[in-house]
Order: structure tokens, then C-alpha cells, then sequence
């Protein structure tokens, strides 16, 4: 441009030469100067102007270039985007796991003194118990649960305590529940695995060791004011016959049985829940399905093994309601071994108020006789009589909540063991507890 800008000037200025000899050469000497004045300046504009137009050319080019980069790389990497709805989803999935996460546990400490006439000497014991356990949900129906908890060796499933001795060792844990709950229709539910018993008590009976987790299948359901439940139950594979010396065989001890039950409702004044069950202990008799060896007061044959089978009939009550301010609960409970000689056992008992709130109180008492042969001895409480059967006596209780999730509790057995069968004995054990749960 600048260089046709000069060409034009130029071709003028010989134009009016030509033209006019004489002006040109009159101007000439006076004109000529300020002419090349004005001409030099308006080349350096002219320089100017180029230059800037240089400069924004370079930088639209620039701009450009950065454009159509972005679009490329926008369109080869479709991660970078705005995520659909389902994928925005399944990103933030990771993020919400602690919803779908419980935890909770206990610890115990316990002062135990024990009276038992058959052993040497009295015993005075301190005991701990902690149990942690972790349940997750899988998906809208299923959930999962793992437990571990402390135990005697090797993992006395009538009990988690361990005692405090030993030169401040270590104490052992082990796997407490271990198990998947389906809930494959409404108030329906397939549980397998290591579980807690899914099965109605009433009260304070003690047929059945509050510790016990049975390990197999087990299927409940409930709908308005009935429930139900049925399991199968592993007990000891390849179970000994015989002494103890005497090689296992390919058979299996398991356990199967069924409630059915129905809670009637008083409206404000309580209510009153009524159940039967029903359980066979299947390939037991003349087999030893014992934990740790021994029978726990089952009667047993000359080589060893258990006397009878147990198909055990249960009817259970349970009532529920006030007095004046205080909740009251009265609990039967009656049972029957169908294969068996002594083969009855009865539990019944009633609490006043309940040590949940802070400042709240509970007392209690209850009476047992467990014959023989009534229930399999294996499964019974490992305090009441020392967890034998073939034991009658009461048991007296009190506990008191100081703060919440804080229990003080006072329980005293006063126990008579080998009640119909050998020399009769005397058992007391006193707990004091100190329970705290998160």
C-alpha cells in the first residue's frame, strides 16, 4: 500500500511539472522543502499502520489456531465432557459409601465370683469382652455383615469373654458373625452365613447362651402381629462316634427347625407375645458333636456318645405392660425332649423397669430346671449352673444406666447341679458388670 501511495504522489508531482514548467520551478524553492516534510511524515504513519496490521493478522491467526485445537481435543476426548445423568451418577457412587455403612460394638468388664461345692476352692475372676461388628448395605435388598469379638481358645461359642491374667498378654479374637441378609420379598428374609439367632426368646429365659451365633441358612417373615422363621444349622461335621480316639465318620450333626408365633396388642396397656418351636438335632445320637470335648451334662452312652436324639418342642409367652410408670415383663417358657427319659425343662421369671435411659433402673428375678436330656447342653447359658443341665435354681438380677449407653448390672445364680442324676451340689456365681456400647 505504501509503495502505491508513493507511485500516485510521484506520477503527480511530473504530471504538474509537464504541465506548468514554469510554477514547478518557481515552487521548487519554496514549496519543496515543506512538501518532503509532509511526505516523510506520512511515510512513517504509513509505516505504522502496517505494522499494527501485521500484528493483529499474526494474532487473529493465533486465536484461530487455538480455536479449532480446543474443538479437536474437545471432540476426541468425550471423557472431558459433560457427563450424561447415568454416568454422573456412577461417578459420585464412590462418595456416598458411609451411608451405607453401620458400625457398632460393645465392651465388658466383669468381676465374677464363683461358689461351685464340687470344686476345690471358690474363684474370684476378672473378665473382658469386646465386640466390634460392621454391617454394609449391598444393594436395596441385601445387606452384609462381619463381626469379630475376643474368646477363650478356640473360640468358645457359648462365650467372649477372656479372662485377665496371663503377664498382660495378648488377647485372642475371632470371627463372631460372618453373613449376608437377602430380603427377597416384604418382611421376608434368606440370611446365610455365621448369624444371630433369628428366632424369638422370651425374657430372660435361658435355653439358649446369649453369645451363641449360629452358623448355616435361615429364612423369616413376618406380616401384621404374626412372624415365623425356619433354619438349618451346621453342628459338627464328620462327627466322632465313640470315645474320643475313635475316627470321625462321613456323617454330619446339623440342626433343623421352625417357629411360628403371633404378638397381640393391648394398645397402651401392652401386649402379649405367644410362640412354638420346634428343632431336631439330626445324626446326634451315639455321636460326639462337642465343642471342646465335652457333653455339658448330656446323658452318653458307655463308648461316649450322646444317649438320645433331641426333637425339643418349646412354648414360649411372653407379656408385656406397666405398672404405674415402670414397664413390667413376665416370661414363661416350657420345653420338652421328645426322645428322651428326663426330658422336660421350664423357665419363668419377671423384670420390673427397664436400665436403657439415663437414670434408669431395672430388678429381675427368674427360676430354671433344665432335666438331663430336656434341651441339647451344647447351646444352654454357660452361667446358670455352669452351663450344665441337669440344674434347677434362681436367678437374681438389678442393673442401673448412669449415662446413656452406660449399664451397671448385679446378676446372682444360686444353683443345685446333678439334680436327678449322681451326688447333688451346690453352684452361686456372682456377676458385677460394667457395659459400655458405641
Amino acid at each position: 500500500m505504501k509503495n502505491q501511495l508513493l507511485a500516485a504522489i510521484a506520477l503527480a508531482a511530473i504530471a504538474l511539472g509537464l504541465a506548468t514548467p514554469e510554477l514547478a520551478q518557481a515552487a521548487a524553492n519554496d514549496e519543496m522543502t515543506e512538501f518532503r516534510s509532509q511526505l516523510q511524515s506520512l511515510m512513517q504513519r504509513m509505516d505504522r499502520l502496517e505494522s499494527e496490521n501485521a500484528t493483529l493478522k499474526a494474532e487473529n491467526g493465533e486465536l484461530k489456531a487455538l480455536t479449532e485445537q480446543l474443538v479437536a481435543k474437545q471432540s476426541a476426548e468425550p471423557s472431558k465432557q459433560t457427563p450424561p445423568p447415568a454416568q454422573a451418577a456412577a461417578a459420585a457412587k464412590p462418595v456416598d459409601w458411609p451411608s451405607r455403612i453401620t458400625i457398632k460394638g460393645d465392651i465388658r468388664y466383669r468381676h465374677q465370683q464363683t461358689d461351685d461345692e464340687s470344686a476345690s476352692a471358690d474363684r474370684d475372676e476378672d473378665l473382658v469382652r469386646a465386640r466390634l461388628a460392621i454391617e454394609g448395605k449391598v444393594n436395596d435388598a441385601m445387606v452384609a455383615g462381619l463381626g469379630i469379638s475376643t474368646s477363650s481358645a478356640p473360640g468358645n461359642p457359648r462365650g467372649a469373654n477372656q479372662q485377665l491374667d496371663g503377664e498382660f498378654s495378648r488377647k485372642s479374637t475371632y470371627i463372631d458373625l460372618a453373613y449376608v441378609d437377602w430380603t427377597f420379598a416384604p418382611n421376608a428374609h434368606l440370611i446365610g452365613g455365621k448369624m444371630k439367632m433369628p428366632f424369638f426368646r422370651p425374657g430372660q429365659s435361658l435355653y439358649w447362651d446369649n453369645d451363641i451365633n449360629p452358623e448355616g441358612i435361615a429364612v423369616t417373615y413376618s406380616t401384621g402381629t404374626l412372624f415365623g422363621s425356619a433354619w438349618g444349622y451346621w453342628i459338627e461335621e464328620n462327627v466322632q462316634t465313640g470315645t474320643a480316639a475313635t475316627t470321625a465318620t462321613s456323617t454330619d450333626t446339623k440342626m433343623f427347625g421352625l417357629q411360628v408365633g403371633n404378638r397381640f396388642d393391648f394398645g397402651s396397656t401392652g401386649n402379649l407375645v405367644i410362640a412354638g418351636s420346634y428343632y431336631d438335632l439330626a445324626a446326634a445320637q451315639g455321636r460326639r458333636p462337642f465343642f471342646n470335648g465335652s457333653s455339658n451334662g448330656n446323658s452318653l452312652t458307655a463308648t461316649g456318645g450322646l444317649a438320645y436324639d433331641f426333637q425339643v418342642i418349646d412354648l414360649m409367652a411372653e407379656f408385656n405392660t406397666k405398672l404405674g410408670e415402670l414397664p413390667l415383663q413376665v416370661w414363661a417358657d416350657i420345653a420338652q425332649n421328645r426322645d428322651a427319659d428326663l426330658d422336660n425343662a421350664y423357665s419363668l421369671g419377671a423384670v420390673l423397669g427397664k436400665a436403657t435411659n439415663p437414670g434408669n433402673w431395672e430388678t429381675g428375678f427368674g427360676y430354671q430346671l433344665i432335666e438331663k436330656d430336656a434341651l441339647f447342653a451344647q447351646h444352654i447359658d454357660s452361667d446358670f449352673a455352669g452351663g450344665l443341665s441337669d440344674a434347677d435354681g434362681w436367678v437374681l438380677r438389678a442393673g442401673y444406666a448412669p449415662l446413656k449407653n452406660w449399664v451397671l448390672n448385679a446378676t446372682y445364680f444360686i444353683n443345685s447341679n446333678n439334680r436327678d442324676v449322681g451326688t447333688e451340689y451346690d453352684f452361686k456365681r456372682l456377676m458385677l458388670d460394667f457395659n459400655a456400647k458405641f
